[in-house]
């Protein structure tokens, strides 16, 4: 499923039209009559206004409002124009369409918005077809006085492609929007369909198939995670725990210990075969103790943290092991030695998997984005926001507002996969593919578990492959955290939750199977998910 721009589906719907050779009125047919489809199967309602604007938007309102006045619903269609000459030429047709089938339209220009609210009051639904994902915010004039009034007087609000007022391409919002309770959006979902805080008032998204010609989104790199897009590890029953990998594990500190035995827990529950983790000497006991099926390698330290010579036995450790993957830097914590210790583990012919105080050691690295990139094997770093400004020095407000732009152009730099971590989720990769993730809940805003999520990112890109290892390694820790918030409440979940649930959020991946439809919600899982049992 890819993510689009609103340039870029602009491009696809008009080569559609123009060389493969399918009408602009086909396309609005099969945009309208699916979501019209959508409407009657998802909500209960006996009376229906279509507010619609004077572009193609307003158009697949019409549609809407023709094929619902056939399903037998008492509709009316208010076009916000003063004169049926500024409609567009899909628009007009659909009008006449709709009037020649029998239905209420009424044009409705700035002095005569008082005509809405009663009719908005009265209806069970409305269908906000005014603005569609080719405006660019903020909504201004009496239009604006309309979205205030749907969103102040309607029971429940259907938006067509994107709620109206919303900018296609951001997250962000900027003046007077439509708070929807559905959105229908078409051919793919668009940026604000998933980044906040815009997508929290688009409601429930349904992706719907108007027959836009694939062919012309091979460019398009940027793609919204799913289930199907997604290789997950296997076993045969010809093999033996080296066959699924060897993960070394490095890291901890006096008072950081958790991180370690967090990204342990969760590296074996992800399916490694071995996991070892490298720890201070002085904290070994501790480890030895919380740790069963993982083992301890204890190096030099000193005050609590890594000593002068751990880096230099780390080499020797790696050079003699049979390890497969690195996982590095939970609870580290920051000094001379723990930078040696990341300058050494650059230099290793293995995937490696940066987190936490990995990368604030990164940074006092000398020169380290060419070092990264002269790297030959795959390396993962996993910043949260606060983390990516200090790898970058771009603020923390630029990059929440720009989070694709700002990794892929440090991916393209330094030739790392980049999982910058927020409310979303934005895969970078060295070769320039995007990937978001819907995955996860407000549950999961709490201490560890980003060391979780580099437990099983360690195990999988030696399972999977450096792409694919990321891609399922972030769907299945959020698929994780939102399997545990369907039995602990979030206030109270804990990072641990998440490992007690990977053998779950596997088994609904395992089972997952793709069946087209013209339709799909936007979170091919949100049937599993509801249907399973809330906490007692």
């Amino acid at each position: 499923m890819r993510l689009l721009t609103a340039r870029e589906m602009a491009f696809a719907d008009e080569n559609t039209i123009k060389l493969t050779g399918i009408p602009s009125l086909v396309l609005m047919e099969n945009a309208g009559r699916t979501a019209s489809q959508i409407i009657l199967e998802k909500l209960d309602f006996s009376t229906a206004v279509v507010v619609a604007g004077s572009g193609n938007n307003g158009g697949d309102g019409l549609v809407i409002a023709r094929y619902l006045l056939l399903a037998g619903k008492k509709v009316k269609v208010f076009i916000l124009a003063d004169s049926r000459k500024k409609l567009s030429e899909d628009n007009l047709k659909n009008l006449e369409i709709f009037e020649t089938f029998g239905g209420e339209a009424y044009l409705i220009g700035q002095d005569k918005t008082g005509k809405l609210r009663s009719p908005i009051k009265e209806a069970d639904i409305v269908i906000d077809a005014v603005f569609g994902t080719g405006f660019t915010p903020p909504v201004k004039g009496y239009r604006e006085k309309v979205l205030q009034m749907i969103n102040q007087y309607a029971k429940k609000v259907v938006a067509v492609d994107i709620p109206s007022g919303l900018s296609t391409d951001t997250g962000s919002i900027n003046g007077t929007h439509i708070t929807a309770d559905i959105t229908i959006t078409f051919a793919y979902p668009k940026i604000a369909h998933v980044m906040y805080p815009a997508c929290e008032y688009c409601g429930d998204v349904y992706v719907v198939d108007i027959s836009i010609d694939r062919q012309y989104l091979k460019e398009f790199r940027r793609h919204l995670l799913e289930p199907s897009m997604l290789k997950l590890p296997y076993r045969t029953k010809n093999s033996h725990k080296y066959t699924y990998g060897h993960l070394l594990v490095v890291g901890g500190s006096k008072g950081k210990t958790g991180a370690v035995i967090m990204a342990c827990r969760s590296a074996t529950a992800s399916g490694s075969g071995l996991v070892s983790a490298v720890v201070p000497q002085e904290l070994d006991h501790i480890f030895e103790t919380a740790l069963v099926e993982e083992m301890t390698i204890p190096v030099d330290s000193r005050d609590g943290t890594f000593g002068k010579k751990a880096h230099d036995q780390i080499k020797k450790l790696i050079k003699n092991g049979k390890f497969t993957s690195v996982a590095v830097g939970m609870g580290m914590s920051v000094n001379e030695n723990t930078v040696a210790v990341i300058e050494r583990i650059l230099k290793e012919k293995l995937p490696v998997v940066i987190d936490a105080d990995g990368l604030n050691n990164l940074v006092l690295v000398d020169s380290f984005k060419e070092k990264l990139k002269k790297r030959k094997y795959p390396t993962v770093l996993t910043p949260h926001i606060g983390e990516f400004s200090r790898l970058t020095g771009i603020s923390t407000r630029e990059i929440a507002e720009n989070m694709e732009e700002t990794a892929k152009e440090f991916s393209a730099q330094t030739g790392v996969y980049v999982v910058l971590k927020g409310s979303r989720t934005v895969i970078s990769t060295p070769e320039g593919n995007i990937y978001y993730s819907i995955r996860g809940n407000e549950g999961m805003a709490t201490a560890g578990t980003g060391d979780v999520l580099a437990g099983i990112l360690g195990t999988l890109v030696y399972r999977l492959g450096a792409e694919e290892g990321v891609k399922t390694g972030v769907y299945l820790h959020g698929l994780a955290g939102d399997v545990a918030g369907k039995f602990i409440n979030r206030e109270s979940m804990k990072a641990t939750d998440l490992i007690d649930y990977i053998p779950d959020a596997l088994d609904i991946l395992s089972d997952f199977s793709f069946r087209y439809s013209f339709y799909t919600h936007i979170d091919p899982l949100k049937s599993v998910l509801d249907s399973y049992p809330e906490r007692p």
